[in-house]
């Protein structure tokens, strides 16, 4: 008796095997190729490049469209002295950079965290100058005392380090605090502020809010023109790749299992369609988040938001199933041809048509609405499919029981785990139907929860950790710009601008800010050097063409760049576009062009130094640490799930915190690739790669046992489940035989992680000591097999039909348990071959 064994294509294919192409192949082939080409559409959507090209020309036409209204000699006269300063001018630019983006919803909420940022630090300032008017400058006669400011700088910071608000909230309130109380704790500031609790529209506080009004409003006025373009789109083309990527992969890998494309090349694209549905559904939140800043949820708007992410989940839980579908399609052990060939018509045709269903509820979720009368239409048709499946499985025990096989038998647990999910495929489609509910909720309720959510602190020790570090930089910069700076706020100014929560690889980051940085100051300084002269017809024209192609080139590498280039060229495109931001009369003068320049890059680079070095000296952990803490999470939330099964004590489904931190883990891996070795040895790249693709197996088996193991369904319509369903492992829970097995699984389990953290440790000689210091327990096997015999020697009824009964739950607890066995075997042969 043996068990089977799913491949394990995604890593190595070391159970492929190649076939030579004749000509019954070649229409195969072809279908391969047109499958393959709807996921390379899906990963590298041409659509894209003309989205990020549209969006630079958008950005850099906005910037140097102001930038030539600075330049005109005379224009900067006509406004209201205070806000003639040239400063004050340039940060209409800079701002607008750091709000501007691809859709309406992402410009709006940007403005919306941008002016509530700035509001902070403004009210701030009219306190201050409220209880000591003028600051310092003013101290005979205000009784000014430092001391009070100080107190009020450090309470201030910390409360907008320690809320849990939005990263641009932060920054824009750190930024204008540096910059508000250096003037106020200096003696010889020029600059004014409201007094006496009263708002001076030409005060310094106040204008500075004016000019963020203004940046933030012309980014959002720019993602109008010359069309709108809006998250709502982007998510109604997401979830038709997305949609179009399931259907194809439904009926491909019922394709393969029934034996009509099994080929290493069909499992490599299989694999490859299940990474871009994976992308596109890990991204398609964001964009979800950002719709409601383009309706808040009201009217149709929020009744189309709220239907496509309702169908998001839909096609998560289809993932999920086509994924289980697929762990029997690439089983190594040949199906059993002679029951499932007269099955395999009536397989296609259910599968076809719940692709149909799934069509059709993407194109009513398009719509934004659906009526009682599509409904209806929509659940006569689930009930139809429910009929199909009860017709086949019915048709599948008779065939068992024809051919006098027991109700459980070893040798068509891919057959039972293959029939099991298609019936949860159904169901899971009927669960949809059943709940349609376009009604986006409370609007009111959910605006204060968007709009409030500044006041959420987050208790997380990642944030403290964040927090401490970001606290020490910013006041040490503060410090800094006080008594070695002769209070210059810059440099406090970029420690608020390049903290991050992310940690990363602290110096390859901060490298390449510092990089961002420099060019956006220098680039700019250098151009208009060699510029004779700004002003004039043919002057005026080649500067603004420059300003044009210099904004255009900078903001499509941000929109378009990988993680970590994109952060560098959004610093060069906000940077460059305060350096061009001046008045013609102050580009022209070589000297203050370059006294400026050198004071900019001197005080930032300052600034990104002291980050540099809190981050490297305060970090709780680098990347590489940080990817064996999570997949450490995921480890143990997977065992603790295998525990829970073993004793029937199934709590509420933990998928999505384990999805959650194995995209950490994946972050963090892909920095921990950057980070530098010093004396640790080399990190283990390669062998965290092919262990992340076998965690992410791990989930799917988890996944599919918890089902099995769960009490009950969903009774119903949408349930092929009459009442309270037993536990699969309840009436074997007492054996003593039971007992050891599960202290058997267990133990290995443990062996298997201790060998795998061992080996993530780089430090020193962990990776020798885990793999010299590991024994493996060959009896682990027999222990899953004697499971395995156990549970198959319950007596079940031959006659029930297996749809989701216990006889079908405990055939899949079995395979799911040989899968995971098997899981952990290829994590050990990962570890001691790499």
């Amino acid at each position: 008796m043996s068990l089977p064994r799913s491949s394990t294509a995604d890593l190595s294919g070391r159970n492929s095997s190649r076939a030579a192409l004749d000509p019954k192949k070649h229409d195969e082939l072809l279908e391969i190729a047109s499958i393959d080409h709807i996921f390379q559409e899906m990963l590298a959507d041409k659509a894209t490049f003309f989205h990020n090209t549209q969006t630079a020309l958008r950005g850099a036409a906005a910037i140097t469209l102001v930038v030539g209204a600075a330049t005109v000699p005379g224009l900067t006269q006509a406004l209201p002295p205070a806000y003639q300063n040239p400063l004050l001018l340039a940060m209409i630019g800079f701002w607008f950079v750091l709000t501007f983006g691809k859709t309406v919803g992402f410009a709006v909420r940007n403005a919306w965290q941008a002016i509530s940022g700035t509001l902070i630090a403004v009210l701030n300032s009219l306190v201050m100058n409220a209880v000591f008017p003028g600051g310092a400058k003013l101290a005979a006669v205000n009784g000014y005392k430092p001391a009070i400011a100080w107190i009020d700088l450090a309470v201030v910071v910390f409360l907008v380090m320690y809320l849990n608000i939005s990263n641009r909230c932060r920054t824009f309130s750190l930024f204008y605090l540096a910059m508000f109380m250096m003037h106020f704790m200096n003696p010889h500031s020029h600059a004014t502020f409201s007094r006496s609790w009263t708002v001076d529209i030409n005060g310094t506080g106040v204008s500075y809010l004016v000019v963020c009004l203004v940046g933030t409003s012309l980014a959002v006025l720019f993602t109008f023109i010359p069309w709108p373009r809006t998250a709502t789109r982007e998510v109604e083309l997401e979830i038709k790749h997305i949609k179009l990527g399931v259907s194809t992969l439904m009926s491909q890998v019922v394709a393969s299992y029934n034996g009509t494309a099994q080929s290493s090349t069909v499992r490599s694209k299989l694999a490859r369609g299940f990474r871009a549905i994976t992308e596109k559904l890990a991204e398609i939140q964001g964009r979800l988040d950002l719709m409601w800043w383009e309706g808040f949820d009201l009217g149709d708007r929020g009744k189309l938001r709220h239907l496509s992410a309702a169908f998001v989940v839909l096609l998560r839980e289809l993932t999920d199933i086509v994924r289980a579908l697929q762990l029997a399609a690439q089983s190594d052990v040949t199906q059993s041809d002679d029951l499932m060939d007269t099955l395999n018509p009536q397989i296609a045709d259910l599968v076809q048509f719940a692709v149909e269903i799934l069509e059709d509820c993407g194109s009513m979720v398009a719509d934004g609405d659906i009526s009682t009368d599509e409904q209806e239409r929509m659940k006569n048709r689930v009930r139809e499919l429910m009929a199909t499946m009860k017709r086949l499985t019915a048709a599948y025990t008779d065939k068992r029981s024809e051919a006098g096989l027991d109700p459980l038998d070893l040798d068509l647990l891919e057959e039972d785990f293959f029939m099991y999910n298609l019936a949860q495929m159904t169901q899971a489609l009927a669960r949809y139907t059943a709940n349609y509910d376009p009604s986006p909720g409370d609007a009111v309720t959910r605006l204060q929860d968007a709009m409030l959510d500044i006041v959420d602190p987050d208790l997380s020790r990642n944030h403290w950790n964040f927090v401490l570090r970001g606290y020490c930089a910013y006041m040490t910069a503060f410090v800094w710009g006080v008594y070695l700076g002769n209070y210059n706020f810059l440099v406090a100014a970029t420690v608020a601008l390049v903290m991050s929560q992310f940690l990363g690889s602290a110096i390859e980051r901060n490298l390449g800010r510092m990089q961002g940085v420099v060019l956006g100051v220098i680039l700019p300084a250098i151009v208009l050097h060699q510029l004779p002269s700004c002003s004039g017809g043919m002057g005026t024209m080649l500067f603004l063409l420059i300003v044009f192609v210099f904004e255009a080139m900078a903001i499509y590498i941000y929109q378009s760049a990988s993680s970590r280039f994109s952060y560098i060229a959004m610093l060069t495109a906000a940077f460059a576009a305060q350096s061009f931001f001046q008045p013609c009369e102050e580009l022209s003068n070589d000297a203050a062009t370059s006294h400026t320049a050198y004071a900019k890059v001197t005080a930032t680079v300052s600034g990104i130094i002291i980050v540099l070095a809190f981050d490297s000296a305060l970090a709780n952990e680098r990347p590489s640490q940080a990817a064996r803490i999570y997949i450490n999470r995921v480890m143990s939330r997977i065992r603790n799930g295998l525990e829970a099964c073993l004793e029937s004590k199934i709590g509420p489904p933990a998928q999505g915190v384990v999805k959650k931190e194995l995209r950490a883990a994946e972050a963090s891996h892909l920095e921990a690739a950057h980070e530098p070795r010093f004396w640790r040895a080399a990190y283990p790249e390669d062998m965290v790669e092919d262990i992340l693709v076998l965690l992410e197996q791990l989930r799917l088996n988890m996944r599919c046992l918890e089902q099995t193991a769960r009490k009950s369904g969903h009774p119903g319509e949408t349930s092929f489940i009459e009442g309270d369903v037993e536990p699969v492992f309840a009436k074997v829970q007492g054996s003593e035989e039971f007992q050891y097995a599960r202290h058997k699984l267990l133990s290995q389990y443990d062996q298997v992680v201790g060998l795998l953290l061992s080996s993530l440790e780089h430090e020193g000689e962990g990776q020798v000591k885990a793999v010299s210091n590991y024994e493996h327990d060959s009896s682990a096997i027999d222990v899953v097999l004697g499971l395995a015999q156990t549970l198959t020697n319950i007596r079940y009824n031959r006659d029930e039909k297996m749809v989701d009964d216990p006889r079908s739950r405990t055939a899949v607890a079995i395979f799911m348990f040989a899968n995971i066995h098997y899981r952990l075997d290829d994590i050990v042969e990962v570890v001691l071959s790499k």
